[in-house]
């Protein structure tokens, strides 16, 4: 059964014709009591889905109804400090012009999990920057799971009648990919429809062009039409940094997607690498000596570009145990790199805010804020990268002790063949190749000290793993904000200058310090996964190959070849679509062996 009515929007019609479809499709929601959800990324099209949501609620008030709407925006963390802002200041004029007209407007942000966030991703060593021609994991991880998470939230707070109905700002004629994909997905400007996650989507604005879409921005910065927001910025964002915007969430949203795409995006975040060229960082830098603050993330960005090719900065020790082997071949950057980024990156900080503070301004970016800088210290120490707090060591050096680290000029290293990996066999497990019962994630000299007074807990079941039962927060990964604050403020010089000389001795000092402070709490899944890691950089140090100075020529020496290993040895470190292709190409050879013995 329909529970809407069908209304026709003409593709050629007037602005006033277009606003009028899509009003009365935004309020025929509001009649039959839907709540709406508005995607809202403060760009050109979402501002005016915004503008047209209220236009909608107005008259749906007006006529005795009590619309509710929920405003959703995704921050990223490292967005581009400029576009970051004009959000920030559009959101609260939707909040207080909501508040005169007497709507019920809910404004939410999205943010990624702190172990998820650029510092800890990057820095931390969980991931690489997402470069062209690789899934962009970064728009899931940052954008897509953050506001799928909200929205889940939003829906179970306002949908207790209604079904929620998210809106979004995606437009047909953006570009001929964009509108071959809505019409395979069968958006609508009209009718609802469900994604794969069983959302409600509505595209009010599929059938509008570019140009509608600002000529409504300029008639409510002309007063013609009155709105939440004059606009001005917004068109002032796009006139200096080009006509290019993110639509990585609405795409998600409509697809229901978890997987990582390039989001095809040049207007987002600060330091995407997803695209060659940041056009619209470049036209901000050369249209107008207000940008120049951003000149550093702009070559923290290019650096990080100009290394992607480069395997002397790579991490060749692999993570994961495949029949009873790990993969020695290029993945993460390596410590080195790590800290060398780290460094760049809170040196940024630094000057930034030293700027701002010169003329008496919020710091317009923060890429390592201090939990960021405990969450890269402890990753260090898990994986057996530095020990002896050597991120917060720096990050103490950087922020009140002087140092600089700017950014260099890369020279940029040409895309080559990657390597074969080679193999290094260590066995079923990272317990049982350690060697060391004491290895993983419960301390010894707590066990000893403590034993019966300290509640012990066992976590999982297969293989369950013992410790001390206060490590686990219902929320997962945490840091106390509370005892952050301490930690920085009564602790950390004092604990840096005690264990500064032991940087490199990898034995998961800072790592557990932290769980036993109380700092850090985990999940009960991630107290399983970071014992497997402990054990893991237990065996990397009985090995050798753990720290930051690891000799790769002897690392591959010492390992075995693509060719002396067995195939399922090699089949388990291939792709789905390598191991297809494997398997492809010996089936040939058999029907060419079979094909030749006939003859």
């Amino acid at each position: 059964m329909d529970l809407f009515t069908a209304q026709v929007v003409r593709k050629e019609a007037s602005l006033d014709e277009l606003m009028a479809g899509s009003i009365a499709s935004i309020k025929q929601l509001f009649d039959h009591g839907h709540p709406v959800l508005v995607a809202f990324s403060s760009g050109k099209d979402s501002s005016a889905l915004m503008m047209l949501t209220f236009m909608a609620g107005i008259q749906a008030k007006q006529e005795g109804r009590n619309p509710r709407i929920a405003v959703c925006h995704s921050n990223t963390g490292v967005e581009n400090p400029l576009i970051a802002e004009l959000a920030r200041c559009e959101m609260r004029k939707i909040e207080a012009y909501a508040a005169r007209q007497g709507l019920d407007v809910q404004v939410h942000v999205a943010q990624p999990e702190l172990l998820d966030s650029w510092g800890p991703r990057i820095c931390g060593g969980r991931a690489l920057p997402s470069y062209p021609g690789l899934n962009a994991d970064c728009s899931v991880a940052w954008k897509c799971e953050p506001s799928r998470k909200l929205r889940l939230a939003i829906f179970e707070e306002l949908g207790d009648e209604k079904e929620v109905v998210v809106c979004t700002g995606t437009r047909r004629s953006e570009s001929a990919r964009r509108g071959a994909r809505m019409l395979k997905r069968g958006d609508s400007s009209v009718t609802p429809v469900r994604n794969k996650d069983g959302e409600l989507v509505l595209s009010p604005i599929a059938d509008w062009d570019t140009d509608a879409v600002f000529e409504l921005l300029g008639l409510c910065g002309a007063g013609i039409i009155e709105s939440y927001t004059d606009a001005q910025e917004v068109l002032t964002a796009y006139r200096d940094a080009g006509p290019t915007s993110c639509a990585v969430v609405n795409d998600s949203i409509m697809e229901g997607d978890k997987k990582g795409k390039n989001c095809g995006a040049r207007f987002g975040c600060a330091l995407c690498t997803v695209v060659q060229n940041d056009s619209s960082m470049d036209n901000l830098l050369s249209s107008d000596p207000d940008y120049a603050f951003m000149r550093g993330l702009g070559r923290l960005r290019n650096y990080l570009m100009a290394i992607q090719h480069d395997m002397g900065r790579r991490l060749w020790v692999g993570r994961t145990i495949r029949k009873s082997h790990i993969a020695i071949r290029p993945d993460v950057f390596s410590p080195e790199e790590m800290r060398r980024i780290y460094r760049y990156a809170v040196t940024l900080d630094v000057e930034e805010a030293e700027a701002a503070q010169a003329q008496g301004i919020e710091p317009r970016f923060r890429l390592i804020p201090p939990d960021a800088a405990v969450c890269v210290d402890l990753l260090w120490s898990r994986d057996g990268h530095f020990d002896g707090f050597a991120a917060i060591a720096d990050y103490l050096d950087i922020w009140h002790g002087g140092r600089r680290f700017p950014v260099p000029e890369a020279v940029e290293v040409l895309s080559a063949d990657r390597p074969q990996p080679h193999f290094l066999e260590v066995g079923e497990d990272w317990a049982e190749a350690c060697g060391d019962h004491w290895a993983g994630i419960r301390e010894p000299f707590v066990a000893a000290m403590l034993e019966d007074c300290l509640p012990v807990k066992a976590y999982g079941k297969k293989d369950a793993v013992s410790s001390w039962g206060d490590l686990v927060s219902e929320d997962g990964f945490f840091i106390d904000p509370e005892s952050l604050a301490m930690f920085f403020y009564f602790e950390a010089e004092d604990i840096v200058e005690r264990y500064r000389s032991r940087q490199t001795d990898t034995r998961g000092i800072a790592y557990r310090w932290y769980l036993q402070y109380g700092l850090v709490k985990l999940s009960a899944r991630q107290v399983l996964n970071h014992d497997k890691a402990l054990r893991r950089t237990a065996y990397k140090r009985l090995r050798g190959i753990s720290g930051p100075f690891v000799d790769v020529t002897q690392l591959l020496e010492a390992s075995a070849a693509w060719d002396q290993v067995s195939e399922p040895v090699q089949e388990a470190f291939l792709s789905d679509s390598r191991l297809s292709q494997l398997r492809e190409s010996k089936e040939d050879e058999r029907v060419k062996q079979l094909q030749s013995s006939l003859f």
